[in-house]
């Protein structure tokens, strides 16, 4: 195999140098918000989680959470944010093994996403936990058997982008058909950035070419992720090319810097020493880097037999599933152009000797897969990652007022999320995650279908009404009248928002209700409908 003619030694050293930033940002950011999402005040406490989990007798594997075992208090929320963060800088010095310090990152992380389902379980922070994982899996036979984890980390590449390629195209949203979706993308995504509204307002065929272009990058990628080296640096480039399209143009926590670190290892050693620029750099990878030595070839085999293929096969389930069991050479992008390739297909599936000896041998594969994916599945390995499957065609923001006499109302901003139209797009800190901005952009979605505000809604309501200052530290600067008292009501409209750009691309009557005093700035809204009815403190 060309994989074992290939350095990895100084890759893998800057693999766990970066992926140790990425758990430091992650545990940096969680600290700043934790009191007013999970705290004892907060939203939604995590003793409350973890008491009903203590009844129903649910075990660590079920809900991977120390929690659970030893406290749910402040205190030691906290303390897993500390020993997260200690271990993250141990790990980028490699004070001790990586592998070791990265376990504890796993296991503070995981136990605080567990408990934070509802603002931290999306895509990013599930694919952090995965990457923590597999690391730890195959550190005990890095310096011996670097390929066994390289070949995983192309393996979950493979499926993140194939993944999202396929799922894109089968989710069932015709904008990525008709080559449309990019031009909804720019200001329906969750938290646009200054950037969002310059390519927003670019012309209808560059927003065509970037649509088609995700497909290009994304599909063709994965599949020269298993190639040489002289081949699989243009899928290092699509990559590279569609992160830095996606996450200068919006606000995605470590989401790109997460799959730049996975991209790592499509590039080997030898083509690191060429591209980073200082001698010094190098100097620190190699210092920190875990010195090579050899086995015998029968143990080789164990963490191929025992890990890798395991886990390859099990990945597979998910990406399967995206495919939707269709034969992809029945979609019209390929039918357009012949129908031989489906014919083809067709031919071989039905063949006695392919169903004997590669269908009857695969099914077996698959249903064993199928129970190992149900079995792990708890701790987050080999997850389903579809991102920008559906294109939001509408974008409905939740604003909150509150009044003291309920006739003047006064609004709430938000640090993130577009509320106020007066203010300009915001930066996101780089690698922060402002889980309940990112949360409130799912709610009017929902509402849109008829579904009414959750119940944790109405308990962040609850809060503000209690003036609450774990919570409220999760907001932007609040109104003059409500900064040393709390409201006596509160409630929460619908707004449709719009950037004013391609006011010409909008309907005539929708135009007519935009308020004059709102021509000119980034975003034009009108009001929707009422939310959450108001609430008195006294209720």
């Amino acid at each position: 195999m060309m994989l074992f003619n290939e350095p990895w030694y100084l890759s893998i050293s800057l693999f766990e140098r970066t992926l140790a930033c990425i758990n430091l940002a992650a545990f940096l950011s969680s600290l700043s918000q934790w009191r007013g999402q999970i705290g004892s005040t907060g939203i939604l406490p995590a003793s409350g989680f973890v008491r009903h989990w203590k009844e129903r007798k649910l075990t660590f594997f079920q809900r991977p959470t120390l929690c659970l075992i030893i406290s749910d208090s402040d205190n030691f929320l906290l303390l897993l944010h500390w020993i997260g963060i200690i271990c993250s800088v141990m790990a980028f010095f490699a004070i001790i093994p990586p592998g070791i310090c990265l376990i504890g990152c796993w296991l503070c992380y995981s136990s605080l996403v567990t408990v934070s389902t509802t603002f931290m379980g999306l895509q990013m922070h599930s694919n952090l936990l995965e990457t923590d994982m597999l690391y730890i899996l195959c550190s005990p036979f890095l310096a011996a058997q670097p390929e066994v984890f390289v070949f995983i980390q192309w393996s979950l590449l493979f499926r993140i982008m194939l993944g999202g390629a396929v799922g894109k195209y089968t989710g069932g949203d015709p904008s990525w058909k008709d080559g449309t979706a990019m031009s909804w993308h720019y200001w329906t995504q969750p938290l646009p950035n200054p950037l969002s509204p310059i390519f927003y307002r670019m012309p209808a065929s560059i927003h065509t070419i970037e649509t088609y272009f995700t497909y290009v990058s994304e599909g063709i990628g994965a599949i020269l992720c298993y190639t040489p080296q002289i081949i699989r640096w243009i899928s290092f480039v699509f990559f590279l090319l569609i992160l830095l399209g996606i996450n200068s143009t919006g606000n995605y926590a470590h989401l790109a810097p997460l799959t730049l670190t996975e991209m790592i290892l499509l590039l080997n050693d030898n083509v690191w020493r060429t591209l980073i620029p200082f001698q010094w750099i190098i100097s620190f990878l190699e210092y920190t880097s875990v010195a090579p030595y050899s086995i015998a070839w029968p143990f080789k085999l164990l963490p191929w037999i025992f890990i890798a293929l395991p886990y390859f096969f099990i990945s597979l389930v998910p990406l399967l599933g995206t495919f939707r069991d269709e034969n992809p050479f029945s979609w019209p992008i390929f039918i357009r152009y012949s129908s031989r390739p489906l014919n083809l297909t067709q031919f071989i599936y039905q063949h006695r000797h392919f169903q004997r000896f590669f269908l009857i041998p695969w099914n077996y594969i698959m249903n064993w897969s199928e129970n190992g994916h149900d079995l792990i599945s708890p701790i987050r390995l080999c997850g389903r990652y579809v991102k920008f499957a559906h294109m939001t065609k509408r974008r409905w923001e939740i604003i909150i007022e509150g009044s003291e006499d309920g006739t003047n109302w006064y609004e709430y901003d938000f640090k993130y999320k577009p509320s106020n139209i007066n203010k300009s797009l915001p930066i996101v800190p780089f690698c922060h995650m402002p889980n309940l901005d990112w949360r409130l952009w799912f709610l009017p979605n929902d509402a849109a279908r008829g579904a009414p505000p959750p119940q944790w809604f109405n308990i962040f309501l609850q809060r503000i009404l209690e003036h609450n200052q774990s919570v409220l530290s999760l907001l932007g600067p609040l109104p003059e009248q409500f900064r040393t008292k709390p409201p006596n009501f509160i409630r929460a409209w619908l707004y449709d928002y719009r950037f004013t750009y391609k006011r010409e691309q909008d309907s005539k009557q929708l135009v007519e209700k935009t308020p004059v005093d709102q021509i000119g700035k980034t975003w034009y809204r009108n009001r929707v409908g009422i939310y959450a009815k108001a609430n008195s403190k006294n209720e």
